[in-house]
């Protein structure tokens, strides 16, 4: 058996999900766009999609703004081969692997763009030097979307393609080039330690919202979202600590308590990595062990009982376990898991029972009997 905590381990993949999830830190604003963004276009997460609206953002307005600088015939085909070469550049990131680069990788968003402000700089005549801004907003979103000193690897390519977007270099544009590079570094790794800071305060919350405060592993909100994710072959295991009310009853509700962290903290040391573990209320706990069947599911939990003992326990307890299967929901697995619990309690507790040793109950319960057990749960 493992002993690494099973709260806290990253949340697993969604099979076929090839890009990060949106992360919790995110605004409405952005989440929202996302929820709206196809998904061949969300490779590399949230940093790719903004990457890509940078390119389109600086595109469109360079569109739109062009015309009043009046560009020459050889203006217009450098500005032409330009809009070519970020048409390629998006339909490429649409199809690279970005989940396997680092977080770093798309970087080459802004870099793409400070590229082609610098040829147009060398280019053109008539636009050199009048998109020389956007180079400050390449340097936000690196601040925002990207890891913290992201920028101080950016700065040396940006300075001489800033320089090749400007006009003749003379000492005004020089000072301005140092001038400018330092405003680039300050804005994104102050962008970047807010991003850092807000996504670490969401990450409190949510851990917060998700974790029983007594035991410290997951609570039923929790449960519910991970049961879900459940396949085939997964084992749902509904655990009953045996007499906990006569415990509270003899040596109150402070020593209960201990027995309820103490026995958290045993299941989330001895379980599996892949493997998870609620409180579902009161004294009764879920387990949700991937990969197993019912049988070794109950070796696992069996295991489990004899680490408690040794351990010096203050009360038994019991476990009920059901193996879902092709059409079997997770929802009908839980209610018939706790059936099997019940059936543990009746032939004398401090044991385990699974779904087909319930009276009447196997992995296919029926809708009818979901819901009237539904009401004890």
């Amino acid at each position: 058996m493992s002993q690494d905590p099973v709260i806290g381990a990253a949340a697993p993949q969604v099979p076929g999900d090839d890009h990060p999830r949106v992360p919790a830190w995110a605004p409405p604003w952005l989440r929202g766009g996302l929820a709206h963004v196809p998904s061949r276009w969300r490779g590399g997460g949230p940093a790719g999609v903004a990457g890509r609206a940078l390119l389109l953002v600086t595109g469109t307005l360079v569109a739109l703004t062009v015309w009043v600088l009046s560009p020459g015939t050889g203006d217009v085909l450098v500005l032409a081969g330009v809009a070519a070469a970020a048409v390629v550049l998006l339909g490429a990131s649409s199809v690279l692997p970005w989940q396997r680069w680092s977080p770093r990788a798309p970087i080459v968003f802004p870099l793409a763009v400070m590229v082609a402000l610098a040829v147009l700089g060398r280019g053109t005549e008539q636009v050199a030097g009048a998109y020389v801004p956007f180079f400050v907003l390449c340097f936000v979103y690196v601040g925002v979307f990207l890891p913290p000193h992201t920028a101080y690897g950016l700065l040396p390519a940006a300075v001489p393609l800033y320089l090749l977007s400007s006009e003749a270099l003379e000492p005004t544009v020089v000072v301005r080039t140092v001038v400018v590079s330092c405003t680039w570094l300050l804005v994104a790794e102050l962008l970047a330690q807010l991003a850092r800071r807000q996504r670490a305060a969401a990450d409190v919350l949510v851990r917060d919202a998700r974790t029983d405060p007594l035991t410290t592993i997951g609570n039923r909100r929790d449960l519910e979202d991970r049961m879900v994710r459940l396949v085939p072959g997964d084992t749902v295991v509904v655990c009953d600590l045996d007499h906990f009310k006569q415990l509270n009853d003899t040596r109150g509700h402070a020593f209960g308590d201990q027995v309820l962290r103490e026995f958290g903290a045993m299941l989330a040391t001895h379980l599996r990595r892949d493997d998870y573990a609620a409180r579902f209320g009161g004294e009764e706990f879920v387990l949700l062990l991937h990969a197993s069947g019912t049988g070794p599911a109950m070796d696992v939990v069996e295991r489990l009982r004899q680490t408690w003992c040794d351990g010096g326990g203050a009360t038994t307890f019991s476990a009920g376990c059901a193996t879902l299967d092709e059409v079997t929901s997770a929802q009908q697995a839980l209610v018939a898991a706790d059936a099997a619990l019940y059936a543990a309690k009746r032939e004398g507790r401090n044991c385990t029972r699974s779904a087909e040793a319930a009276d009447g109950w196997g992995p296919r319960v029926g809708a009818d009997s979901v819901r009237d057990l539904s009401h004890e749960l």
